[in-house]
């Protein structure tokens, strides 16, 4: 009797913890990504970088091409991070320079978390957004350390697996981390219908349908994208 009595005040008290426990900041947002409620930031995009990347270049650069399109076309707030020093890193890949939207922010950072930088983290606040999709490089190094510090912060994290990169041949332990930490793992397709949110082209917001003209010629389906393989 008396081993059944201590079980059961055992399980109570394990149910008790559960529910009593404090939330992390974040756990109030939904579940998925809000159109008014989301930015994007590009972290360390530039040519130093993409000639070390591991594996088959096209995928990534494509997707993030058609990252900062969208972006453009849907208005949804951007900021594009540069390590320092720019005169041996360089800035974006001249492909990814001509689609680059006019009114997003382009900032040099010399810390790894680019919330220990404190303009980047200043504009960050400005965006006044509780989501924040990440893409870029390097996915074990500052899009690590930068993706905990948001989460700091509390923002809602959502990272996209097939717009970063590394160096490195074997990024799970990095992407197994923030998962574990709370980042919400996604890819490009995933957040270009997430945004969407509809097959009715009638129910879009009017500002996406009177700029669309301007986008098509540099819009590619999801669908027609190169294939991507997950590196584990």
């Amino acid at each position: 009797m008396k081993k059944k009595i201590l079980i059961s005040s055992f399980l109570f008290a394990c149910v008790f913890l559960v529910f009593a426990s404090p939330k992390p900041e974040n756990s109030s947002q939904g579940l998925t990504i809000e159109r008014d409620n989301v930015g994007i930031i590009l972290i360390d995009v530039q040519p130093s970088f993409v000639n070390i990347m591991y594996g088959e270049k096209e995928p990534v650069i494509e997707r993030l091409e058609q990252l900062l399109v969208i972006s453009d076309w849907f208005q949804i707030p951007l900021i594009a991070t540069f390590e320092y020093p720019t005169e041996q890193k360089g800035w974006l890949p001249e492909r990814l320079d001509k689609v680059f939207p006019k009114q997003a922010t382009r900032l040099v950072k010399r810390t790894f978390n680019l919330c220990r930088e404190p303009e980047v983290r200043s504009k960050v606040e400005e965006l006044e957004k509780k989501q924040v999709v990440l893409a870029g490089c390097e996915t074990d190094v500052c899009v690590l350390q930068s993706a905990l510090g948001l989460l700091e912060m509390g923002y809602q994290v959502f990272l996209l697996e097939d717009c970063v990169f590394t160096n490195e041949s074997h990024p799970a332990p990095a992407l197994k981390r923030m998962y574990q930490a709370g980042v919400i793992p996604s890819t490009y397709k995933t957040f270009f219908y997430e945004l969407f949110q509809t097959a009715d082209r009638n129910d879009l917001p009017a500002s996406w349908k009177e700029r669309a003209s301007s986008f098509f010629h540099l819009f590619k389906s999801p669908y027609k994208l190169t294939p991507w393989e997950l590196k584990r």
